[in-house]
């Protein structure tokens, strides 16, 4: 369910909030319950083969956490983020795999039929940061149905932006927002508005640009003036279409009186490739930077190190990506560019 359609505005969304804020006024704990399952077949709308994995996702984890509170063990930590890691890679790369396979040793292995569970790297993300946190000791009290809503809110489940354990789940405990707020339903539905622009009228439009271009398919055939055209068009059309989502996320959230972070921040206005980056997907690189680089080291353990660091974050940010030859090359590059700053 996409939040660009009519069944989402005009179905899904109003009784979304109107249910959680009627059922509040009775019984907070069945207002969660209520948040739960509306999330739930929110994602489950997408077909039930990508939710079963969901749920399975879920409930390993949760005994992960468990068990790490009985016994308080760094290997326990590690089969869950195991875990998370070959769940992830078996869904998304399998299939990479064999073609490459295939292309490289000309052979003829049959690729896999299985169905990719939709925003498997937000809630596999999503988990790892839980159980890591709860390794921690970082997490508050909370119920099995918190960390459930964490996981399955419905703004943010399918496409971000990603968010840290203990920012959604006190918001879950407090009290002030479970009664409507006229202000964040107005600001809600403003931003709403905004997002629903960017995705419809302008990322769309762009992508008319770019599907002609490719309907081609031959780049001789066009003159370089339209390349290039095309290739600013591609570029706005992926910033507007994820932008876009992310604002809507941001506002449905917003509406039922939440709290997530933005996502983007004009990054085509920055000043430099870092400045750029600061504003790009800033909930994945904030991710990333708290639970991959700084574990690493960061920048505390000399030139060397620091390098090899920024490398491993932007493979796992290019695998993340997608499963293409062209996010690991886009690491060296990366990788390459920054010393190249730095130095």
């Amino acid at each position: 369910m996409q939040f660009n359609t009519y069944v989402y505005m005009l179905a899904f969304l109003p009784i979304a909030i109107l249910g959680y804020f009627v059922i509040n006024k009775f019984n907070a704990l069945i207002a969660k319950v209520y948040l739960a399952a509306v999330s739930m077949f929110f994602y489950a709308y997408a077909g039930l083969p990508g939710f079963q994995w969901l749920l399975i996702s879920i409930v390993f984890n949760y005994l992960i956490v468990l068990v790490m509170k009985r016994i308080h063990n760094k290997a326990i930590l590690w089969v869950g983020i195991i875990f998370n890691i070959v769940l992830l890679f078996y869904f998304k790369y399998t299939n990479f795999a064999i073609l490459t396979v295939n292309d490289l040793l000309d052979k003829s292995i049959p690729l896999t039929k299985m169905v990719l569970p939709i925003g498997i790297s937000f809630f596999t993300f999503q988990q790892i940061a839980y159980i890591v946190d709860s390794y921690r000791g970082k997490l508050e009290e909370h119920s099995v149905l918190d960390y459930i809503n964490y996981v399955t809110f419905f703004p943010k489940i399918l496409m971000g932006p990603l968010v840290s354990p203990n920012v959604l789940i006190t918001q879950f405990h407090d009290e002030s927002k479970r009664k409507i707020s006229s202000q964040n339903m107005v600001d809600g539905i403003l931003m709403f508005i905004i997002g629903l622009f960017e995705k419809v009228i302008l990322a769309d439009t762009f992508a008319k640009a770019v599907a002609w271009a490719w309907a081609i398919g031959d780049f001789k055939q066009i003159s370089s003036m339209d390349v290039f055209l095309v290739m600013l068009a591609y570029t706005f059309q992926i910033y507007f279409d994820f932008s876009g989502y992310s604002d809507m996320a941001i506002a449905s959230a917003k509406m039922l009186n939440f709290e997530l972070p933005m996502n983007f921040d004009s990054p085509y206005k920055a000043y430099s490739i870092r400045d750029f980056w600061k504003r790009w997907h800033m909930s994945l690189t904030k991710f990333l930077t708290e639970y991959i680089y700084f574990p690493l080291g960061g920048s505390r353990k000399g030139e060397a190190r620091t390098y090899l660091n920024t490398m491993i974050v932007f493979l796992i940010s290019g695998i993340w990506h997608g499963a293409n030859w062209t996010f690991i090359l886009w690491v060296f590059y990366m990788d390459y560019l920054v010393s190249w700053i730095v130095s």
